[in-house]
């Protein structure tokens, strides 16, 4: 259910009142800024999206009537201009991962207390196109594997095996940084 505040963004930015586009902005802006960081590994690209993905949704705020969080849509929206992004720069293009794919669900995962959130941001923008796609998608966005294969254009267990590996490659990533070693991240 839509808050009287985002009601109030929605009618305005609908009636292209400046001030209501800047509550959207100083709002939500933040939270679709950091979506395209995660999803691209040059700042300067994710704040060009950013701004390509906000002009969209100003000038599309008539075409959605049933809203009802507008945090969440806008999160739908930012993910979904990334992947027809990298879709459109043809950086899906791999050798499927059929053949390859591991168990997924571990679930014991080890504590990573104590890591500073720009080092992980790092190791995650380090990964793999694909698999911090993948990443993102399943793990901080929490979008279900179905709906990620599609956006992606993989399989099933193209998507598991992605996400299994990027979790993998993180966890190799953490250890070595909780051991000292020398570390490209500090």
């Amino acid at each position: 259910m839509l808050t009287e505040q985002e009601i109030e963004i929605i009618d305005g930015c609908r009636r292209g009142d400046p001030a209501s586009q800047k509550m959207l902005y100083d709002t939500y802006g933040p939270m679709m800024k950091g979506v395209c960081v995660r999803y691209t590994s040059d700042i300067q690209e994710a704040e060009d999206l950013f701004h390509d993905i906000f002009i969209f949704v100003l000038t599309h705020f008539e075409g959605y009537d049933n809203i009802t969080s507008l945090g969440g849509w806008l999160r739908t929206i930012t993910v979904n201009k990334l992947i027809d992004h990298l879709r459109r720069e043809k950086l899906f293009r791999a050798t499927p991962m059929s053949g390859l794919a591991q168990e997924f669900g571990d679930n014991a995962e080890p504590a990573y207390d104590g890591i500073p959130m720009e080092v992980l941001l790092r190791m995650i923008n380090e990964l793999p196109l694909k698999y911090r796609t993948a990443f993102n998608l399943y793990v901080v966005d929490e979008i279900r594997q179905e709906e990620i294969a599609r956006m992606m254009g993989e399989t099933m267990s193209n998507v598991r095996s992605l996400v299994s590996r990027a979790k993998s490659k993180l966890r190799q990533s953490i250890e070595k940084y909780l051991k000292n070693e020398e570390f490209s991240y500090r």
